[in-house]
């Protein structure tokens, strides 16, 4: 069998998880991903250990998946891309939409599409997105949504919660 090597990115695209808790049909591109800030992470597994008092190695050892996260930042300030992301409401007439910043915190749940430049394309069909910006007030300053996306169990049965395709 040949070896496939998944390298770099191509886009980053997040759309509505389906009404049935499945993989979203309708996924966006939401700005482009500031250099060098994209990642798939996933911890080490948490083991738990049982010992019993006649022997010094372990007798159980019960394992549990580490988190899989993705992150990256954006350099959209949009007020629909923020609201996607951030939440809160965009007001304000057409060409001169205003963001209006949530007053509590807000739970956003997406699927999420990863299209690399080469290899495979990376699908999570429920994530938790948890963004924040992240603005230097510099003359060399950019504003940054920072997001990190945790992947969660897809409601939908029979669903895996990620999978990896052959590109596009």
């Amino acid at each position: 069998m040949a070896e496939i090597r998944t390298l770099g990115l191509k886009k980053i695209e997040i759309g509505d998880i389906a009404s049935d808790g499945g993989v979203s049909t309708n996924f966006q591109v939401i700005g482009v991903t500031y250099k060098d800030t994209a990642e798939l992470t996933q911890e080490d597994p948490e083991l738990t250990e049982h010992y019993s008092e006649e022997n010094d190695e372990p007798e159980e050892v019960i394992s549990a998946k580490g988190k899989t996260a993705i992150k990256w930042s954006i350099m959209d300030s949009d007020p629909d891309t923020l609201v996607d992301v951030l939440g809160g409401e965009v007001t304000g007439a057409v060409g001169s939409e205003v963001w209006e910043a949530p007053a509590a915190s807000v739970d956003i749940e997406k699927s999420i599409k990863i299209t690399p430049k080469k290899g495979r394309v990376i699908i999570v069909p429920r994530a938790r997105l948890v963004s924040k910006i992240n603005y230097k007030l510099a003359r060399t300053g950019i504003f940054l949504v920072e997001i990190t996306a945790t992947v969660l169990t897809p409601t939908k049965a029979g669903v895996a919660p990620m999978s990896m395709a052959p590109g596009e």
